[in-house]
């Protein structure tokens, strides 16, 4: 028999806007239970306003998570109010501009990779006890084209998303026969900020709104998933693939 939702505890990172809000909402929909990180307090109650009317709980710990040192007070903060995390959507991302790599000082590509590929490994692994005891979870890192596609111009945030997979491939051999599920999800390109800033001036009506993705995101975290563990998958052809009759 399957978990009942209403015990169920996803942490969702970058859940102050965009993708990570929508997931987060997304899941408190189904009635469970977020811990929704951010930088923004305020960004952060909005979310969880929007998580409590679609029919969640929300824990909002503003927390920088770039601030490595402080994941073990983390942890230990968490583990005194939850007794387990069913699953961790890795979201939170940062770009300032597109630029070819020959231009990029050594401070904003240590930033990118700091964000996106050393923050989403090493708050796993300050997550794992959590994620352990609840016996069936799933992680998700959040990638993006690059994942299969050579893109020139994206220096440092290309290069972590796309070593994503290999990190979603890792985590997973390390723990096979195990509840646990690891998979590197691209979004495909969502209206976000992000979005606008990589590509000033386009259209933000031809493409979709985070929401869409989100559904994905919060299926597979919900356990729907029966792809192997350490997949790349894409979530529009995810939906495509399992469409709800």
């Amino acid at each position: 028999m399957s978990e009942p939702t209403e015990t169920r505890i996803y942490l969702v990172t970058g859940a102050s806007s965009g993708l990570g809000r929508e997931v987060a909402v997304r899941l408190g929909a189904d009635g469970t239970n977020i811990v929704a990180l951010g930088r923004n307090e305020d960004r952060l109650a909005e979310t969880r306003d929007r998580v409590e009317a679609a029919g969640g709980r929300c824990l909002c710990v503003p927390f920088e998570l770039t601030d490595f040192d402080g994941y073990a007070k983390l942890f230990e903060a968490l583990k005194a109010q939850i007794p387990h995390l069913d699953g961790v959507a890795h979201i939170a991302g940062s770009l300032r501009f597109c630029s070819p790599m020959q231009y990029v000082k050594a401070e904003d590509f240590r930033q990118m990779l700091d964000i996106h590929l050393t923050a989403p490994n090493l708050l796993t692994q300050a997550m794992l006890p959590l994620l352990t005891r609840a016996g069936q979870a799933t992680v998700i890192f959040t990638t993006c084209d690059m994942i299969e596609k050579d893109i020139p111009n994206w220096h440092g945030y290309g290069m972590a998303k796309r070593a994503l997979g290999a990190a979603a491939a890792m985590w997973q051999a390390e723990h096979p026969d195990t509840g646990l599920h690891f998979y590197a999800v691209n979004p495909g390109n969502m209206r976000t900020a992000l979005f606008q800033r990589a590509y000033p001036g386009a259209p933000a009506d031809e493409v979709p709104p985070p929401a869409v993705a989100a559904e994905a995101f919060a299926r597979l975290l919900s356990g729907e998933g029966d792809e192997a563990g350490g997949s790349c998958l894409d979530a529009g052809a995810w939906l495509a693939a399992h469409q709800r009759l």
